[in-house]
């Protein structure tokens, strides 16, 4: 029995809890536009292909600069721990790619081409957790039902918020997140 049986068999006997992602995490979506604009701040730039091409968010993988104003630096900013997706693609397969921000990025904001999920309890384990389970078949059927569109498909913050996420106890995601780290490290 490995250690993952064992956890669940100890701390889940009776089955995993399942959450609305909205009850999870607070949900935002309103980033910032690729533009630079005279008498904004500037700022480097999460983008759609940071997300899609990394599964751990740093400052040094951000290199576009943009700008922006006071009240987007503050509503979009970038702190440890927040879980990225990308929201919307051409094809519906490419909806839900996530990665985590393992640090708090000074002077940095996301783009309006990806959304942020920021934990109401947080804690880097359940980041690391959640942005695995979007790769899982549970999610992305569940992504699937609930995108709509013709030439870009997506999702709207509210069926976003909709989508169920099983959460086991910490102990049993932080099993989870180890496995799933070294089998990633091991077909890198």
């Amino acid at each position: 029995m490995s250690r993952l049986d064992e956890l669940i068999a100890e701390l889940c006997p009776d089955g995993v809890e399942y959450v609305k992602l909205g009850d999870l995490c607070e949900i935002t979506s309103a980033g910032v536009d690729k533009k630079i604009v005279a008498n904004e701040q500037p700022v480097k730039l999460l983008n759609y292909m940071d997300v899609y091409k990394n599964r751990y968010i740093t400052a040094d993988i951000l290199s576009l600069e943009v700008t922006a104003s006071t009240t987007k630096v503050l509503q979009c900013n970038i702190e440890e721990g927040d879980i990225f997706i990308t929201p919307s693609s051409e094809t519906i397969d490419d909806i839900g790619h996530s990665a985590v921000a393992v640090e708090a990025i000074e002077g940095a904001v996301y783009s309006y081409h990806v959304m942020r999920l920021r934990l109401r309890k947080p804690n880097m384990i359940t980041s690391f957790y959640i942005s695995y389970a979007f790769s899982s078949y549970l999610i992305q059927k569940q992504i699937i039902r609930l995108a709509t569109g013709l030439t870009r498909y997506g999702l709207t913050k509210s069926n976003w918020e909709k989508i169920r996420i099983p959460l086991p106890p910490l102990p049993v995601q932080q099993e989870i997140v180890r496995i799933l780290d070294n089998f990633t490290e091991l077909t890198a």
